[in-house]
């Protein structure tokens, strides 16, 4: 290894790969393990996904701690401890947690042309280790798609070290406590919370299994079970209920299946059963397996009791048959992990099998991600701002500020389309600081060049608004831009409150008392719930524009909208009304006094320069 390492800025060079990065990361985020032994697994599976997908020599973890130095047999082999100072410098790489930047090592095989990166890993504000991506080949420089994606797997790695303190510490007491093999495989191969087989064991039966339905030419099928509103329980109630409840459904798994299928616990709220040998006809395979998941889903949906209430989750399924044209065994747990994110997004408790199609959404998602995840150090989003205006007498009041993406300063994606998969991921909060920062300086900038705004409105994600950081980097925006808070307005959504009330009202609270207001976006599509409403320090709501396209033709539409307006006047909210289209729906809004409103009736979303020859025109 080199005595010294080269710092340097990631590069804005693109080179599409999304073909050999498959979608690794899309798979990996999701992981949500419990367990020393699911470590192991969780490291396995992103060291050989990481060397499959960049066709890297080597990946390896490096901890500069010696936290772990007696869970040696614990850890996975991939993990070791080494002394930075012979080859880090610690100020360096300390400095590197805050810019983004990574520590390029180039090899000294000048013919390969290849590229040792390492990522710094952090615990908290402190460097405890690095990742190695040994072997990395590129023409030159590493591209930016590279750099990004061994980010990402840094990421992962990081997101998971508090955890390690807890698990593999457990596990190491328990290795102490019994010295036997029979203890040692408990730990390794199975899941302490649920007894059921755990990734590690799971992968090598899958293989095990592939290989004799290949040899013995029948059909198996593998099962990926997510459970569906688990998450609620879990965080309303706390872990020792959701635990318990992750117990009970690992129970009623095991009254269905036959003898020879296989039940594991991934992590979570994942769950796998493996179906070997269903049938030499794969229709008939598929019928089995089909029933199997609907029966699965029935029992699952069943009540949990807890303190004479009851609780009821449901679950998803994603099916993949095996063994197939074109698959090897590493591909069934992705494939039905596909399928399975398909029957969520079609409304849960539904089975889905997993065909090509799938793959292809999959493999477009993970471009979008890809892409995304450096579009603003390429300046790629861009913002536009829609008039509101009062409806009554047409004044303008403010502006929304929406935002796009050009790819590649070419092709415009729909917000539709890389907004969820932003909020899966911490990517939303990037990008929703990113739009604060953006829309306050063009507002303050409008305010030196005379244009008259009365106030600003930005969305925020619900990951976003529950970041621990929220309100400290909304102040840091108003302090580095000279934005002033009375003329900026916040637009949440009401899951945002629904989900954590208290620290929702916390959070408002805090920030309305320095001037800045809030709207409740989306109202009505939503809980609505009233208990929360009247606690909400917010000043506005915001009717769906889908129950404003009905009027006049849709009777329902109507009553909707002038039961929350009257609701609205009661409670002391102005009420805006999104996506005014026509002159009669406007007239309608008159006549029900609704506050203001915004859409293409009035004008389109326009770029910062348009918008202000547009308030120019309107003031005169």
């Amino acid at each position: 290894m080199p005595d010294k390492c080269n710092i340097t800025p990631s590069h804005d060079e693109f080179v599409a790969r999304p073909a050999q990065l498959n979608h690794v990361l899309l798979q990996l985020t999701v992981i949500d393990w419990c367990g020393s032994d699911e470590f192991v697994g969780f490291v396995d599976d992103i060291v050989n996904e990481t060397k499959q997908s960049l066709s890297l020599v080597d990946v390896n973890i490096q901890l500069f701690t010696d936290t772990f130095d007696n869970l040696i047999p614990l850890l996975p082999q991939y993990l070791s401890r080494v002394n930075p100072n012979h080859v880090f410098n610690m100020t360096e790489l300390s400095q590197l947690h805050a810019r983004g930047e990574v520590v390029q090592i180039i090899a000294k095989d000048d013919c390969l042309k290849t590229t040792n990166l390492t990522i710094p890993l952090f615990n908290h504000n402190d460097c405890i280790g690095v990742i190695n991506f040994n072997g990395v080949i590129e023409s030159d420089v590493p591209s930016s798609v590279t750099l990004s994606f061994c980010h990402a797997i840094g990421s992962l790695i990081q997101r998971n070290f508090r955890l390690m303190d807890n698990e593999l510490c457990y596990g190491l007491s328990m290795l102490t406590a019994s010295q036997s093999q029979e203890e040692f495989h408990r730990l390794a191969f199975f899941d302490s919370l649920t007894g059921l087989a755990n990734r590690r064991l799971l992968n090598q039966t899958i293989e095990t299994q592939y290989q004799l339905a290949k040899t013995n030419q029948v059909v198996g099928a593998l099962l990926f079970i997510d459970l569906d509103f688990f998450k609620a329980i879990n965080d309303s109630l706390g872990h020792a209920v959701g635990d318990g409840i992750l117990v009970e459904v690992a129970e009623r798994l095991k009254e269905i299946p036959r003898p020879e299928d296989f039940i594991a616990r991934l992590g979570g709220d994942e769950f796998v059963i493996l179906l070997p040998d269903l049938s030499e006809n794969p229709m008939h395979a598929e019928q089995h397996a089909n029933l199997l998941a609907e029966q699965l889903i029935e029992r699952i949906s069943q009540p949990y009791l807890y303190k004479g209430q009851a609780l009821y989750i449901g679950a998803s399924i994603g099916v993949t048959l095996f063994p197939s044209k074109d698959q090897h065994a590493d591909d069934l747990l992705k494939q039905a992990d596909t399928a399975m994110y398909q029957a969520k997004s079609n409304g849960r408790k539904k089975v889905y099998f997993f065909d090509v199609k799938m793959q292809r959404k999959a493999d477009k998602r993970l471009h979008i991600y890809n892409c995304l995840k450096s579009a603003i150090a390429k300046n790629e989003l861009f913002l536009h701002y829609q008039p509101q205006h009062m409806v009554q007498n047409g004044d303008i009041i403010g502006v929304e500020a929406l935002v796009r993406w050009h790819l590649g300063g070419k092709q415009q994606i729909s917000p539709a389309e890389f907004i969820p998969i932003a909020e899966e991921t911490d990517l939303i909060i990037d990008i929703g600081i990113w739009v604060l920062q953006a829309a306050c300086r063009q507002f303050v900038e409008w305010q030196l060049q005379g244009v008259n705004v009365p106030q600003l409105s930005v969305n925020v994600s619900t990951r976003q608004f529950h970041d621990n950081n929220f309100v400290d980097s909304v102040l840091m925006v108003l302090d580095e831009t000279g934005m002033d808070p009375m003329q900026l307005n916040l637009e949440i959504t009401e899951s945002v409150v629904i989900e954590h009330a208290e620290d929702a009202i916390r959070k408002m609270t805090d920030l309305k008392n320095i001037g800045v207001s809030f709207a409740v976006d989306d109202f009505g599509v939503g809980y609505s719930s009233l208990s929360y409403l009247k606690r909400l320090p917010a000043n506005e709501l915001k009717i769906d524009r889908s129950f404003i396209q009905g009027i006049p033709y849709n009777v329902s539409d109507m009553a909707i909208v002038e039961a929350v307006l009257a609701m609205a006047k009661h409670m002391g909210f102005n009420v805006t009304a999104e996506g005014v289209e026509s002159r009669q729906q406007l007239e309608f809004l008159q006549r029900q006094q609704c506050s203001f409103y915004q859409g293409f009736y009035a004008s389109k979303p326009l770029t910062g320069e348009n918008l202000a020859l547009y308030v120019r025109r309107l003031q005169g």
